[in-house]
């Protein structure tokens, strides 16, 4: 699907074992976009000058803080957009006037949280220490122009504000 400034975004389809009865992946093979986090590399004595570069994934350790930090953030800001919309709809209702502008429906996307684990020890005569991630991936619902909904991005990552032509 392409890559921003620090995320490369992937198709793929998400079937959980344990559906959920709604949300990202409640629906088997859902379609999702699979993101995971790099950082540039420019060659040596080059400037940054854009697309003169190459990028490289971060190790686990470094990849999966900030995938938490992500995931944990889109978690968190669904229920706060959820709480102003319920203080403008009251302010609404006891208003005798309506607003004299649209108020837009904003949403922030459905998304999770995958964990790769290796399903072999690395080192056969060792007795397993346990299990640590080889890789994250921040999973996001796919919105695309196929499936009949209109989507307006108001804002994105690269520019905080919005998108309103």
């Amino acid at each position: 699907l392409g890559a921003g400034g620090f995320k490369t975004a992937h198709p793929g389809w998400l079937t959980l074992f344990a559906a959920p009865d709604s949300g990202l992946g409640s629906c088997p093979c859902e379609k999702v976009t699979v993101k995971q986090p790099f950082h540039k590399i420019f060659p040596p004595g080059s400037s940054k000058a854009p697309g003169k570069y190459v990028i490289r994934r971060y190790a686990a350790a470094d990849e999966l803080p900030k995938l938490f930090q992500e995931a944990n953030m889109l978690y968190r800001v669904g229920p706060l957009l959820e709480f102003a919309y319920d203080y403008i709809d009251q302010c609404i209702a006891r208003s005798t006037d309506p607003p004299p502008f649209t108020i837009p429906w904003l949403r922030f996307v459905k998304a999770g949280l995958a964990l790769s684990y290796s399903q072999a020890a690395s080192d056969p005569d060792q007795k397993s220490k346990g299990c640590f991630p080889l890789a994250g991936f921040l999973l996001e619902e796919l919105i695309g122009d196929d499936d009949g909904r209109n989507f307006i991005k108001y804002i994105h990552n690269m520019d905080c504000n919005p998108l309103l032509d």
